[in-house]
C-alpha cells in the first residue's frame, strides 16, 4: 500500500473552509460519511468532541494531523483538506499564541487495524516534515492535483510494523561530561525514566537510568551489604559527571526494525526502554510504554 492509495480527490477539500480547527476536523468527517466510509457517523462525532489531547498532532506550522481509533468506521480512510487561509487551534493557555496551519489531515481507523493506523500516521508526519511536500501541497488548486502528488506515491508502507513508526523522534539526550546532579534533574522534569548519552556527532555512547541513578545512590550511603563505605562527601557528589555512572553496554535497535521482533527482545532481555540508531547515530527512542499506549490506547 502506498499513501497514493489512500489519498483520493472524492475525499480531498480544497479549499477547506472553516473557522477552527475542531470545524475543518468536522468538515474532513463529514466528506468521509458522504463516501461511505463512516458507519456512525454520530458515534464518531462524541468520539471527536471529547477533543483529547493525542487525537491531534501538530507540526509546526505546516499541518495538523487529527486522528481518531473508533469503531464508527470499518476500515481506515483518510481525508485532506487545504484551507486558503492558516485555520487555528484553540490553545488553553493565553500566555500561548495558537497554532496555525493550513494543511488538515483526518485519520480514521478501527481498533483491529490499530497497527496499519501507526504506519500511516507516522508516514504522514514524516512526509509533511518535508518543505517540498508541503509546498506542493499548499500550491495543489484542485482535488485532483493534490491526490496526483507523486510524494504520495513514492511513499510505501512496509508490511508490517516497524520501530520508526512507534518510537519517538529526537529525544532528550545528555552527554557524558555533563554533571550528574543536572542530568537526574532533566529526567525528573521531563519524567523521562532514562536518557541516551550521545557524543557531539550525535552517536550513542551510553545510557542513563533510573537503575543507574539508584546503583551510584546506593554507593554513596554508609553501609552496603554489610560493608562499611566512607559516604561521598557534597563536593564529591556534585562533581559526579554522566560518565561516572551511566552504563556503556546499551541495547541499540535499528528504525527499521519490525515492532514485534524488537517487542520481543524487549522482554526476553528484560529491558524498558532501547535507543534507535542509524549508523551510529540516535535518532529515536523506544519504551515499552510507548507500544502499549500507541497500540491499545483508544
Amino acid at each position: 500500500m502506498r499513501l497514493s492509495d489512500l489519498v483520493t480527490p472524492e475525499r480531498t477539500v480544497i479549499p477547506l473552509q472553516a473557522g477552527s480547527l475542531r470545524d475543518a476536523a468536522w468538515t474532513l468527517v463529514e466528506r468521509l460519511a458522504s463516501t461511505g466510509a463512516v458507519s456512525d457517523p454520530a458515534k464518531l462525532h462524541r468520539r471527536a468532541i471529547e477533543e483529547r489531547g493525542e487525537d491531534i498532532v501538530a507540526l509546526g506550522d505546516r499541518a495538523f494531523l487529527t486522528h481518531y481509533r473508533t469503531d464508527a468506521v470499518h476500515d481506515l480512510a483518510v481525508a485532506i483538506g487545504i484551507a486558503p487561509a492558516p485555520i487555528a487551534r484553540d490553545s488553553s493557555d493565553a500566555d500561548v499564541p495558537p497554532q496555525q496551519a493550513r494543511i488538515v489531515l483526518l485519520i480514521l481507523a478501527p481498533p483491529r487495524l490499530a497497527a496499519r493506523y501507526l504506519q500511516v500516521l507516522g508516514a504522514f508526519a514524516r512526509l509533511l516534515s518535508r518543505p517540498e511536500v508541503v509546498e506542493a501541497m499548499l500550491g495543489a488548486e484542485s482535488p485532483r492535483e493534490l491526490a496526483a502528488l507523486p510524494a504520495l506515491a513514492e511513499v510505501e508502507l512496509a508490511p508490517q510494523l516497524t520501530v520508526r513508526d512507534i518510537m519517538t523522534p529526537r529525544p532528550r539526550t545528555a552527554r557524558s561530561d555533563d554533571l550528574l546532579r543536572e542530568a537526574a534533574r532533566e529526567m525528573v522534569r521531563a519524567d523521562v525514566s532514562g536518557l541516551p548519552v550521545v557524543d557531539d556527532d550525535g552517536r550513542l555512547v551510553g545510557m542513563l537510568s533510573e537503575r543507574e541513578l539508584l546503583r551510584h545512590l546506593l554507593s554513596s550511603v554508609a553501609h552496603l551489604g554489610g560493608v562499611a563505605h566512607r559516604p561521598e562527601s557534597v563536593a564529591e557528589q556534585s562533581r559526579r559527571a554522566v560518565r561516572d555512572v551511566m552504563t556503556r553496554q546499551v541495547l541499540a535497535v535499528s528504525p527499521d526494525q519490525p515492532l514485534a521482533e524488537v517487542a520481543s527482545l524487549m522482554v526476553n532481555k528484560d529491558v524498558d526502554r532501547v535507543p534507535v540508531v542509524r549508523e551510529g547515530r540516535l535518532v529515536g527512542f523506544l519504551t515499552r510504554g510507548d507500544i502499549v499506549r500507541k497500540l491499545i490506547g483508544s
